[in-house]
């Protein structure tokens, strides 16, 4: 459990850039289409999912102090 406590902010971080790179060169080409599709639908859930998980940690290490 430290383990994933410890790797989940890296891989949310990690996720969200990769989506920031996503939009951006989604908005200088849109008709490639990288926000579209099957693989962009599953990084942007992976990207909800650890920010969700990482609050959860985040709010039972406060509840703890």
């Amino acid at each position: 459990m430290s383990f994933f406590k410890r790797a989940l902010p890296h891989l949310t971080i990690a996720l969200a850039l990769a989506l920031l790179v996503l939009a951006i060169l989604n908005e200088f080409n849109p008709r490639v289409g990288f926000l579209q599709g099957r693989a962009a639908l599953l990084l942007i859930s992976l990207t909800c999912l650890c920010a969700a998980a990482c609050g959860v940690v985040l709010a039972l290490r406060q509840a703890k102090k």
